[in-house]
């Protein structure tokens, strides 16, 4: 027998209008009536109890019939097939949330309350009666969407509803025995699944026990959203949340984990303008992040797509500090973990009173007991002059073997790893040595441990986040070592930003407001990029950067002509002709009568 018919529950005070019923009928729960058991009550010495849980269930399905109780109750379904079925049962301590699938008879579910979500309290004395559970079997009984509808319990249950809506005069041992029925209904269903056949409801051994939680990032992808909503208004299970751009200061309030950091590391957080839009895809990544073990991101996109600044707002809204580290063409493996360098520090003059020529001509023996601490009274010039010497030389000489000709450095990816932070590894597609990245593999791993050259363990923190950025489109980028795509949470490939995002963008990172100039120079500068990828020239590059880099220089200068000249044609290309078919075609139409 399941935990929801156990001893203490059948025990437990029966609702109004029930207890005062069965109070001037002696007190008897049970009944050994023929017509009050159900029909799948098949044992020789018939009787039926009256479940509390269930009653309490049955009452709270009523009053949500009628709008008189909040909750909901619904169905997923797709090809006439029932998916999940799905409750949302308020309780004193918060709404208990419950998907069932009938195929394997699990229940998942979860209870929210008002500072977070926690697993479904399991069904015992100390925990919860079932009363959540035996409302979700109720519901399915009634209506079932499907094959679990039962017409035993639903005529008994709906006379229940016509006396308690005062359309059906029923007295109260009618009422009683509709009751004990449907009581006896859900224990032999439940209870008896093997020896019924079809009318049975799975339910899997210790479901009510230990329920199956739901994760909270589940909720937002829709998979449990039931599509048949039959009674109330879901607001925990309900279909997935679109997605829309909003700002930086609403996605702290979301996501920000409250951390405190040594002033070092604080003032790595990055100081965006609260003001400052934040897209969807961030969105996304962030709440992965916080929902989720998910701690690792490619960004992959051309340049000024947004991928540092989505790095940025990624960290600010988590409060992390915010990491960088850039590789190139001669990255290696050693130099993503750490660097070997001279030993500069050697070279520093010691903060000691030498004594001087001077001091030695005066008096050679108070300049060698300066040094030494020994007054070799009458020593000659010539003789104190060598002292000096050999004891500054034995000076250098101790100071030197206590000290290495070099030193490691660690990476600031390694730092990045011992705390939470947000460490963005930019252009990963320019190493050009093959398998470099995947010394880091060890870190991106489960155990999340590699170790150093000089034999120390580094062990990743569960909550550093890890963003990869690269412009896999551009002359000299790599392909990726699959064994590191494979360990990326998700991969986004950013397509550049039109002409109406990076005017709004450079707007705010400008404070230039006049919005019709700076839209058109956003125009021009999404056209020369077009006309850089037609024509396939090389070593050039027009994008956000080029269009903030010309406002800046016009809002100094206060020619916005002359200002395009070395903030946008000048780095479109390499070429004189280039830049020349540049300027005639797409500066000067525009701009010409400004200058």
């Amino acid at each position: 027998m399941s935990n929801l018919y156990g001893t203490w529950n059948l025990k437990q005070e029966l609702p109004e209008p029930f207890a005062g019923i069965v109070q001037k009928c002696k007190g008897r729960r049970s009944s050994l009536k023929n017509e009050d058991c159900s029909k799948y009550n098949t044992v020789r010495a018939k009787s039926a109890t009256l479940h509390p849980p269930t009653l309490q269930a049955i009452l709270w399905l009523l009053g949500l019939m009628d709008g008189r109780k909040p909750g909901a109750a619904g169905h997923q379904d797709s090809n006439g097939e029932v998916n999940f079925y799905c409750l949302e049962y308020p309780k004193p301590e918060g709404t208990c949330a419950l998907v069932y699938n009938s195929r394997n008879g699990k229940v998942k579910g979860f209870l929210q309350k008002k500072d977070g979500m926690e697993p479904l309290s399991p069904v015992s004395v100390s925990e919860s009666s079932g009363e959540e559970y035996m409302a979700l079997f109720a519901y399915l009984s009634i209506d079932g969407g499907g094959s679990l509808g039962d017409t035993e319990f639903a005529s008994h249950f709906f006379e229940i509803h016509e006396y308690f809506a005062g359309h059906k005069e029923l007295d109260e041992k009618e009422l009683l025995h509709c009751a004990f029925v449907c009581c006896d209904n859900l224990f032999r269903r439940i209870e008896s699944g093997g020896t019924i056949g079809k009318a049975a409801i799975p339910l899997e051994t210790n479901q009510t026990a230990n329920p199956e939680f739901i994760q909270p990032y589940l909720l937002d992808t829709g998979v449990f959203s039931p599509n048949t909503i039959d009674y109330g208004e879901f607001q925990l299970l309900s279909a997935k949340k679109i997605l829309q751009e909003t700002t930086i200061r609403e996605v702290k309030e979301k996501f920000h984990q409250g951390r405190e950091y040594p002033k070092e590391y604080a003032c790595m957080i990055p100081d965006l303008p609260e003001n400052y839009r934040v897209n969807t895809e961030t969105q996304e990544i962030l709440s992965m992040i916080v929902n989720t073990p998910a701690r690792f991101f490619l960004l992959a996109g051309e340049s000024g797509a947004g991928k540092t600044t989505d790095s940025k707002i990624i960290a600010q809204a988590l409060g992390y500090p915010h990491f960088v580290f850039t590789c190139g063409p001669n990255t290696e493996e050693t130099s993503l973990m750490v660097s070997i360098l001279p030993n500069v520090d050697s070279c520093k003059l010691p903060q000691e009173r030498w004594p001087t020529m001077e001091d030695l001509l005066l008096d050679p023996a108070s300049a060698v007991a300066e040094l030494n601490g020994t007054y070799p009274a009458g020593i000659p010039q010539e003789e104190a002059f060598r002292k000096i010497l050999e004891e500054i030389y034995q000076r250098g000489y101790d100071r030197a073997k206590g000290e290495k000709d070099f030193i490691k450095k660690e990476s600031t990816i390694i730092q990045a790893c011992r705390m939470p932070s947000v460490i963005e590894i930019q252009e990963v597609s320019m190493i050009e040595k093959p398998g470099t990245l995947t010394r880091l593999n060890a870190l991106f791993d489960d155990c999340a441990k590699t170790d150093l050259l000089n034999g120390e363990t580094i062990e990743r923190h569960p909550d550093t986040v890890v963003v990869l950025t690269a412009n896999l489109d551009y002359i000299g980028c790599q392909m990726f070592n699959e064994s590191v795509l494979s360990r990326m949470n998700l991969i986004q490939h950013r397509k550049g930003m039109s002409a109406k995002d990076m005017a709004k963008r450079a707007m705010e990172r400008t404070g230039f407001q006049e919005s019709g100039m700076v839209y058109e120079m956003a125009q021009v500068v999404t056209k020369i990029h077009r006309h850089l990828l037609k024509k396939q020239v090389q070593g050039g590059v027009c994008g956000y950067r080029e269009l903030e880099n010309w406002i800046w220089n016009y809002l100094a200068s206060g020619n916005v002509l002359q200002a395009s000249y070395h903030t946008v044609v000048s780095k479109a290309s390499p070429y004189p002709e280039d830049r020349e078919e540049i300027l005639k075609s797409y500066i000067l139409p525009y701009f010409e009568g400004a200058a």
